[in-house]
């Protein structure tokens, strides 16, 4: 092997390191996120009455927002590279692509269940994301937030979380099981 070839394949090499390292490291973060919001804000939201829980609930979900959507666009780019990296192994390729699919089913329970929950509850305290948001207010499962409905839209939202945290549990699990079906050097 010349010189130039082996420099290539190191190259190459390095590109797919850092590449599954992203797809996998925040796949996990992402994970560890959605853990967060539903064990330890969730208790911390169960703990409060009901019109706290509102008051609270979208300004911490706000914030919320600056860690979770970087990590999903990262992992998202990461198993994009990833998967058109092992395209040509089917094993592996199979793997990236059910891991791109549970993306896609977290990302469709967040726009058309949670999302709408959220514009609720920025509506119930004044926020303009309530009034901005008016088609995810015309989807919601449930009408305006209100003192009487509060417990059961914190009940509904932190049931509907559960899903998601299982999915995304299983992220990083099948992009182990696409690494560990990917080349090796």
């Amino acid at each position: 092997m010349t010189s130039t070839a082996r420099a290539t394949v190191v190259q190459s090499d390095t590109y797919r390191a850092r590449v599954n390292a992203l797809a996998f490291l925040t796949a996990a973060a992402f994970f560890g996120a959605n853990l967060f919001i539903g064990l330890s804000m969730g208790v911390y939201w169960l703990t409060l009455p009901p019109a706290d829980f509102v008051a609270q609930f979208f300004p911490q979900f706000s914030n919320f927002l600056y860690t979770i959507m970087p990590l999903f666009l990262a992992m998202l780019v990461g198993l994009i590279l990833s998967a058109r990296l092992d395209w040509h192994n089917a094993p592996a390729r199979r793997n990236w692509v059910i891991a791109l699919w549970l993306c896609l089913a977290v990302s469709l329970i967040t726009i058309f269940y949670h999302m709408p929950l959220n514009v609720r509850l920025a509506a119930a305290i004044g926020s303009p994301i309530g009034d901005a948001l008016d088609f995810y207010k015309s989807i919601a499962l449930v009408g305006p937030v209100t003192e009487e409905n509060a417990s059961t839209i914190r009940t509904t939202w932190l049931f509907g979380h559960i899903p998601r945290v299982l999915l995304t549990l299983a992220i990083p699990v099948y992009a182990l099981r696409a690494l560990a079906a990917g080349p090796t050097r």
